[in-house]
C-alpha cells in the first residue's frame, strides 16, 4: 500500500481539527476510499464502506470545513429531485 502524505504549517488554524480527523478511524477510511476514487457520494462512500449514512456525513462535514476534501463541482439529482453532491480529496498535498 502506498504511503500518503499532508503537509501542514504549525501555525494553521485548522491544525487542531485536522489532527482530530486522522485520529478517526472512520475518517481515515473515507480518505483512503477517496484516494482510491476521483469522486464519491455520500451514499456511495456509505455504501462502500458499509458505515450509516449520517456517520459519513457528519465526518465528510469536518473534512470539508478543513478543506481536506472538497465538494465537487459535479453533482446530480436523485428521483425524488434532491441535489446529491460529489466529495473528492483538496489539492493539497495528500
Amino acid at each position: 500500500m502506498e504511503k500518503k502524505y499532508l503537509l501542514l504549517s504549525l501555525d494553521d488554524k485548522r491544525l487542531k481539527n485536522i489532527s482530530e480527523i486522522f485520529g478517526n478511524k472512520t475518517s481515515n477510511k473515507i480518505i483512503d476510499f477517496l484516494s482510491e476514487v476521483k469522486e464519491a457520494s455520500e451514499k456511495d462512500i456509505s455504501d462502500k464502506l458499509n458505515l450509516p449514512l449520517n456517520t459519513i456525513e457528519y465526518n465528510l462535514k469536518k473534512m470539508v470545513d478543513s478543506e481536506i476534501v472538497k465538494e465537487s463541482k459535479n453533482f446530480f439529482w436523485s428521483k425524488k429531485g434532491k441535489k446529491i453532491k460529489m466529495y473528492g480529496l483538496s489539492n493539497k498535498s495528500i
